[in-house]
């Protein structure tokens, strides 16, 4: 191994192979040239280009800023670069002399034709901006208050039913957190077409299939009419303070407060006298 510009690299074994060096862009033989291929980026290059090589690992790159660039494109002009590339700092130009400077459209930074391979990747700006998630996000937040189901009812666990989200885990942790495949998937609109039916498995676990998540289920105690309520019901609305779950109507029209709370508070002064009474 061989470590070069926090490129790990090791030599190739494969004879038979035909790639492009990174380096000087010219064909890389295996017959009869040795290479070498970091383990990190997979970048390529001839054992002769390896102290050439100027651009750092992009891998290394990412662990140490992890973050997205959120603002498109955030030019600051090929003068703050001081008409450098911004990778191995050769002398770069609009003009093309001594060397075409080519923007990337992430960054805003310009690059010289070494550096910059006039690749196209998806910009996560781009994809950000200006979008509505607000159909998935009920649908996650539904989620999350299905968890706490699965969690604890034995048959749940045993079908494994929240590993129909394994390649998604971020979404039973919390309600706004995506992926850059996650807005892909969005816009091709396989996202939403999968949640619908994973919220709609869980729904029929909870409501239908489990008899113990049934029985955790909540009775609208402002009206006491009606089917058993839930908490991720589309027509329910739920307690901040105690977690009950009302019609969203009866809830809204009640000018009272909760009655489980009420309850609860009329419980803990009750319990102060005799606490008192037993310190003394």
């Amino acid at each position: 191994m061989q470590i070069i510009s926090e490129h790990r690299f090791y030599k190739e074994k494969s004879k038979s192979a035909k790639q492009v060096c990174d380096k000087c862009s010219t064909i890389i033989w295996g017959l009869i040239q040795t290479w070498y291929t970091c383990t990190g980026c997979y970048y390529r290059c001839h054992s002769k280009c390896l102290n050439l090589i100027t651009k750092s690992c992009v891998r290394s790159k990412v662990s140490h800023q992890s973050e997205y660039e959120l603002t498109i494109c955030p030019e600051a002009g090929l003068d703050s670069q001081d008409y450098r590339c911004a990778e191995c700092r050769a002398p770069i130009s609009l003009r093309g002399v001594p060397s075409e400077a080519r923007q990337c459209d992430y960054t805003g930074q310009y690059y010289c034709s070494n550096c910059h391979w006039n690749d196209l990747a998806v910009v996560p700006a781009r994809v950000i901006h200006n979008w509505d998630f607000e159909p998935r996000k009920k649908l996650r937040q539904d989620i999350l208050l299905m968890k706490p189901y699965f969690i604890t009812c034995k048959e749940a666990m045993e079908a494994r039913l929240l590993l129909q989200l394994q390649d998604r885990q971020h979404f039973v942790e919390n309600d706004d957190m995506y992926s850059l495949q996650d807005l892909l998937d969005v816009s091709s609109g396989r996202l939403g077409a999968s949640l619908t039916d994973i919220h709609t498995m869980f729904a029929k676990h909870i409501k239908l299939d489990c008899e113990r998540c049934q029985a955790k289920g909540f009775v609208c105690e402002l009206c006491k009419e009606g089917d058993i309520l839930f908490p991720f019901d589309s027509h329910t609305s739920v307690c901040q303070d105690c977690a009950a779950v009302f019609h969203r109507d009866c809830y809204y029209d009640n000018s009272t407060s909760c009655p489980r709370c009420m309850r609860m508070s009329l419980r803990k002064q009750a319990q102060e006298p005799e606490d008192a009474t037993w310190q003394q």
